[in-house]
């Protein structure tokens, strides 16, 4: 019994906890860091997920599309105003050329998610998907913040 409860207490600790990517995380010429979204309430159906995305590679790279198994359907999405409203467009891809960075943030780009699986609690990680058309799949860990959303 006393092995059994050490044997929990380290796979609790945080050590042990995946490392959420508002820490750099380099994949294949591309760095991803400062991902989190919003606690949900209860009956939240949807959140946005927020990150930036710096291609460090000498060609260009595309975001193909983003999944994760937290919500039925995950896009990418773009805030704009139009005529004194802001509205949200899916965007099909998104590029990211050699050098650059993309900033996923509120009132911009971000990722949607659709038909969440339960609330986001603060303080959870959860994983999401983003596939690239040449680093391939990335998943990353996304923090749940307050509403208050990521102090950088």
């Amino acid at each position: 019994m006393k092995k059994f409860l050490i044997f929990v207490m380290l796979i609790m600790s945080p050590a042990f906890l995946p490392v959420a990517a508002h820490e750099n995380e380099s994949h294949a010429g591309l760095e991803i860091s400062q991902a989190w979204a919003r606690k949900t309430g209860s009956r939240t159906a949807s959140a946005a997920v927020y990150l930036e995305v710096k291609n460090t590679s000498d060609e260009m790279e595309t975001l193909l599309s983003v999944s994760s198994a937290r919500a039925a359907m995950a896009t990418i999405h773009r805030s704009i105003e139009q005529d004194g409203i802001m509205r949200m467009e899916m965007q099909e891809e998104q590029e990211i050329a050699p050098g650059k960075t993309i900033a996923f943030e509120p009132g911009g780009m971000h990722i949607m998610l659709m038909r969440l699986d339960q609330p986001l609690l603060q303080g959870q990680l959860f994983p999401v998907t983003l596939t690239f058309e040449h680093a391939g799949d990335v998943t990353v860990y996304v923090e749940v913040t307050g509403i208050a959303g990521l102090q950088k």
